[in-house]
């Protein structure tokens, strides 16, 4: 009688929760952890005697079953406080709020990093005999400049070694060391935030002086923009993997002057806008694309600068809050992301008679970016 009762309430208990879920909403977008949710697969014979087709049912179900949200939190704070585990989704769990994604740097990241150096070599000799500056910019990650919190017992490769790599085997371009003076000024002003992986608006100007040094450009003084905070409830990617429980939030700060605040146009792939910041972006998840409005495959900043130099900046998002800065001494500033776009930068510099070119991007990034042999033709 009482297995009879028992498996009575499982089955009561089991069809209930099959009806939540299939009466739940159903959302495209994760705010929580910032990224496009699974979709129900087209089924297939094929893909479902491969076992694809069921893969990808098991991925929806797990992306879509009720109070997702709240379970993953729970079993977040359960692994953290209870398992005592340090990291959570490859994301490290460090001191004072701070989290960090793992980096990597095996052979397969090294033969990357070969085939990127050959690109950018390439596209710089290209530039040179259009008599076109080329500056390569590799930004060290917070993992590195903020070792000291990370959690006793790991390791971190040096990035500042990596970098030093890439510079001496780049041909034909006008390499930037910035690492050393993001560790400096990081000791008492924190260049990063904690819960993301892009530096803040005080390390992208340190970036942007350096820049200026080595480009012979005069940089526009600290002191003569407005330090405006536009949010203190910024928590980012590194967050949305590890869902840690009351994380501390960051700040987002710019700086601002008659400059970056009134440029005469933006253009967002086909949308145009008035403004290189987006505020539509600070009431959800993704504030970080606050800066630039987001991912974008080109973006033309026209300035009301009067000089007639154009920069080109090929780029990952790192150079999205430098855009804030990069935009004061150029007439125009072009930034092109090569995992969205398919055509000839070359010609694409000659086209908009380009007259300096920046390449930005994070160590990791470039470790891992497999897009950049896109940007010129006949190069592999």
């Amino acid at each position: 009688m009482k297995n009879k009762i028992f498996f009575i309430i499982f089955m009561i208990v089991w069809i209930v929760i099959i009806v939540i879920n299939f009466i739940w909403p159903k959302q495209v977008f994760s705010e929580e952890e910032n990224r496009m949710l699974a979709v129900i697969p087209s089924f297939s014979f094929d893909d479902f005697m491969s076992g694809k087709y069921l893969n990808g049912v098991n991925e929806y179900i797990n992306d879509h079953f009720a109070f997702r949200n709240v379970y993953l939190k729970l079993n977040s704070w359960w692994e953290i406080n209870v398992m005592g585990k340090e990291e959570n989704n490859g994301v490290y769990i460090g001191k004072d709020g701070y989290l960090f994604e793992k980096f990597k740097y095996t052979d397969k990241e090294k033969e990357n990093v070969e085939k990127n150096i050959s690109v950018i070599s390439n596209f710089a000799q290209k530039m040179s005999e259009l008599d076109i500056s080329t500056y390569l910019l590799v930004i060290p990650n917070s993992i590195y400049i903020n070792s000291d919190k990370l959690p006793e017992g790991v390791e971190v490769e040096n990035q500042e070694n990596i970098i030093n790599n890439i510079y001496l085997n780049t041909k034909n371009t006008i390499n930037i060391d910035v690492t050393s003076k993001l560790k400096d000024e990081n000791k008492t002003n924190p260049l990063y935030f904690k819960t993301d992986h892009h530096m803040n608006s005080d390390g992208a100007y340190v970036v942007y002086n350096e820049f200026c040094k080595v480009a012979k450009i005069d940089a526009i003084p600290k002191e003569d923009f407005n330090r405006v905070n536009v949010s203190n409830e910024f928590l980012g990617t590194f967050d949305s993997k590890a869902q840690v429980p009351n994380q501390i939030h960051d700040d987002i700060f710019v700086y601002q002057n008659d400059i970056n605040t009134n440029i005469k146009e933006g253009i967002y792939d086909k949308e145009k806008r008035n403004s290189i910041f987006n505020e539509k972006y600070l009431e959800g998840k993704d504030k970080y694309s606050y800066f630039l409005n987001g991912n974008n495959s080109k973006v033309i900043i026209k300035t009301k600068v009067d000089n007639n130099k154009k920069l080109l900046v090929i780029k990952d998002s790192y150079a999205h809050i430098m855009s804030q800065f990069l935009c004061e001494n150029y007439s125009e500033v072009h930034f092109l992301d090569s995992r969205y776009t398919n055509f000839d930068y070359v010609e694409y510099a000659k086209k908009n008679e380009i007259t300096d070119v920046l390449f930005i991007y994070n160590v990791s990034n470039f470790t891992t970016d497999t897009s950049l042999n896109k940007i010129i033709k006949h190069v592999i």
